[in-house]
């Protein structure tokens, strides 16, 4: 529990301290000004965010609440949200060194998020609503007028001073309502970790449907950082490319530290969508492959 926590507890102050200069520094009208109005152009940008706005999944869901907040459309959110972690060059260059300067599995990795982010973004654009009732009506520490109603204002004219000041408490903030999850996560894959047998997975590595299906399902109980899923599915030589596609491809989406934050932030038909939705698209993509050849 301590290594994941301690892993992936530097990123979430990123994604935390990200969010909050967002919020303070980032103007509500500018940010939706310079939103595409296509679907494909929305896509497009969310999706290749991450290049420039580098994250990985352990911080990523406080940035995407307060994109959303700021007027960004959730699919656009989302799809930036499954993509980055994957896309982040960070993450591209461990995945080429991990699996000794292979092109061919960074390529695979980064088509099969564009894929998947693009499925569930098209399939969140259909909800009028993305959160869940608590994130709701959850008040932000500046979001609340005289009137007891919620708003999210810009704060273009307050000193420099102060807007430091703002992004310190927005991150405060941010950080304590993502960081319970994450401990919860990080528990309960501990406790996966600590109790499964070790050669449970060699009744897998067998077969190709149920290598992608068992290395899945490890990514998923494990909640590897995904700077670091790279080396940890290269390091199962007896299993198909496949299979270790798929562990390195599901985990940055779907992890047990992403689901309490998912739970936190979106409402049931997003959630499911966010688990099922990449764990079903994964599985599909990656059989192809393995099908024909990699």
């Amino acid at each position: 529990m301590a290594a994941i926590f301690i892993e992936a507890m530097p990123f979430l102050i990123i994604g935390a301290l990200f969010s909050a200069t967002i919020e303070v520094f980032v103007s509500t009208e500018r940010l939706v000004r310079y939103i595409p109005k296509s679907i494909a152009g929305g896509l497009a940008v969310g999706i290749s965010s991450g290049v420039i706005l580098p994250t990985c999944e352990c911080g990523v869901v406080p940035i995407v609440r307060r994109l959303m907040r700021k007027g960004v459309p959730p699919f656009i959110a989302i799809a930036y949200m499954l993509s980055a972690p994957i896309v982040n060059p960070v993450v591209l260059a461990s995945t080429y060194l991990a699996f000794g300067g292979s092109l061919t599995m960074v390529l695979a990795r980064v088509l099969l998020a564009v894929l998947v982010a693009a499925a569930v973004g098209l399939y969140a654009r259909r909800s009028k609503n993305v959160f869940c009732s608590s994130e709701i009506i959850l008040p932000n520490i500046t979001d609340c007028c005289h009137t007891g109603h919620l708003h999210h204002h810009d704060h273009p004219k307050e000193p420099f001073v102060h807007k430091i000041k703002s992004v310190m408490i927005h991150a405060a903030q941010e950080f304590m309502d993502m960081g319970k999850f994450l401990i919860i996560g990080a528990m309960a894959a501990a406790a996966f970790k600590t109790l499964l047998p070790e050669n449970i997975m060699s009744f897998f590595s067998g077969s190709l449907e149920l290598s992608i299906i068992g290395m899945m399902i490890l990514a998923i109980l494990l909640s590897i950082c995904s700077e670091a899923d790279a080396f940890v599915a290269a390091s199962f030589q007896t299993f198909p490319a496949a299979s270790k596609l798929a562990f390195i491809s599901i985990g940055p989406m779907v992890d047990l530290k992403l689901i309490g934050m998912y739970i936190a932030t979106f409402n049931r038909k997003i959630v499911l969508a966010l688990i099922v939705g990449p764990c079903v698209l994964v599985f599909m993509l990656t059989w192809l492959l393995g099908r024909v050849g990699l």
